[in-house]
């Protein structure tokens, strides 16, 4: 809020379930939700019935508790195959991947997730892109997970994309 920026928070429906007030606050302050499956599990290696089950599940939950439509997915680990893309469609379900990542599930502190995001954007910059970033503001196996580390590289990352911002604004003018 800080920045006056707006993510995309792509939650696991049982902990939607569980903390239904963090998603309607998360909502309530701009942000996307999308579905990213009820359980977490490796999609490339589901069944077609456990992939639209974790879908629909996780959509039914999400909807249920903000009393809209969802209309975004990420995959788990990125893992995917033709029956999640079909699934997906099925549901109208939009696909989203990143191309930049933090790394931040992975313990290399504020600083390493920031030059893993900085270093990131380079790159995308570099092909002329623009960038979604993948970051984690939880954990899949259970509530609770320290992310300050994560927190303070994306403010810090904030930061400086909002001063070069301003100070590309100023010198224009």
């Amino acid at each position: 809020a800080r920045h006056n920026v707006r993510a995309s928070f792509f939650m696991i429906g049982r902990f939607v379930h569980q903390r239904p007030q963090i998603a309607r606050a998360v909502l309530a302050a701009g942000h996307l939700i999308g579905n990213h499956t009820m359980t977490h599990p490796w999609l490339a290696w589901q069944p077609d019935r456990v992939i639209r089950e974790e879908l629909r599940g996780c959509n039914h939950v999400i909807e249920d508790v903000l009393g809209a439509p969802v209309r975004y997915m990420r995959p788990p680990h990125g893992a995917r195959r033709p029956a999640v893309f079909r699934t997906a469609r099925e549901l109208s379900l939009t696909l989203v991947q990143w191309n930049v990542m933090g790394n931040d599930w992975a313990p290399i502190g504020a600083h390493g997730v920031l030059r893993k995001m900085q270093r990131g954007l380079e790159t995308v910059r570099e092909r002329g892109r623009g960038a979604n970033i993948l970051l984690h503001d939880g954990y899949d196996q259970r509530m609770g997970a320290d992310r300050s580390a994560t927190v303070q590289a994306t403010d810090q990352l904030l930061t400086e994309l909002t001063d070069r911002k301003s100070t590309r604004l100023n010198s224009s003018h």
